[in-house]
């Protein structure tokens, strides 16, 4: 446990759903002046240094938050037939901009801290030690609060929340199969204490079988499935609508293993399924891959 660094994955192609998804929902609670709140429960190191050896590891933001930027030189003729599709685009690149000049990237603390303003309630856990020194010294001059704390204590600790309405991220690294449900259970406890809250969670998409680092063998992946098992679940907890987005950038494969990530939302705001369907044919025209065709939107209930 606690083995897992993000410092190794910053800027990839699930960072950009993710953080595209979270700029989504929260430029959506912005539409009204009222505060409100907002949890972190997995917040990481809050600010990634592209030029680490962790990041350069495997160059994972080349093909992700580095390709989009550099596919995004649209034309003003382009950029005013699709208006609608860009401007959530705008708006997370604006932010990203912020970092990218001294080769950084943004974790999730970061791109929300951006939207949030002065009054509403916001928190970021982190359990590692060493990545919660730097999210602290990353979030010192915002509204948000870190604390070295479980996610998931937290997010039973705070509900329900002051203001009463928000959203709450959940992105676990899901180093232990047992996580998953563990996730299932955190949500539906806390939709029991917050029915109304927004929750927002990530999770990855993995391949039937994997190439063992070891042996280099073909083995098969006993994760590959536990995402579409999670996600049959929330559609069973008491909400009134889940909504499930998920991008592909590669095909399925042992030599991939991750393919892609989704995010799926309890509560969405109105109107977030338009938003996601933008980004998402944004994504699948400014990203490579997706030749695949797995990527979608799709409601997993409604009202």
């Amino acid at each position: 446990m606690l083995s897992y660094q993000h410092s190794f994955h910053a800027g990839n192609h699930a960072d950009v759903l993710k953080h595209l998804t979270l700029v989504a929902v929260l430029e959506r609670l912005n539409l009204k002046t009222k505060p409100y709140f907002f949890l972190d429960t997995h917040a990481g190191d809050g600010i990634y240094n592209l030029n680490s050896e962790h990041a350069l590891q495997n160059s994972e933001a080349k093909t992700g938050i580095l390709q989009l930027k550099l596919n995004r030189q649209l034309d003003n003729g382009e950029n005013n037939s699709v208006k609608g599709n860009y401007a959530l685009f705008d708006s997370y690149l604006n932010i990203v901009d912020q970092y990218i000049g001294d080769q950084q990237y943004p974790g999730s603390p970061m791109v929300a801290s951006a939207l949030l303003r002065n009054g509403d309630n916001a928190f970021a856990a982190e359990l590692h030690p060493q990545a919660f020194k730097s999210l602290q010294q990353s979030c010192r001059r915002t509204v948000i609060k870190a604390q070295h704390r479980d996610g998931y204590e937290v997010l039973n600790a705070v509900l329900p929340p002051t203001p009463n309405r928000g959203a709450v991220l959940i992105d676990p690294p899901y180093e232990q199969m047992s996580e998953y449900q563990q996730v299932v259970d955190a949500v539906t406890k806390a939709v029991k204490r917050w029915p109304i809250g927004i929750y927002m969670i990530w999770y990855p998409l993995l391949s039937n079988t994997r190439e063992d680092r070891e042996t280099k063998k073909i083995v098969n992946n006993p994760k590959s499935a536990l995402s579409e098992k999670m996600l049959s679940q929330f559609s069973g907890i008491n909400v009134k609508s889940v909504l499930n987005v998920q991008f592909c950038s590669l095909q399925p494969s042992e030599k991939v293993g991750m393919y892609g990530s989704g995010m799926c939302i309890l509560n969405p705001p109105w109107h977030l399924d338009n938003d996601l369907q933008e980004i998402l044919v944004t994504l699948q025209k400014k990203m490579p891959g997706d030749n695949n065709k797995l990527s979608k939107v799709e409601w997993l209930k409604t009202e």
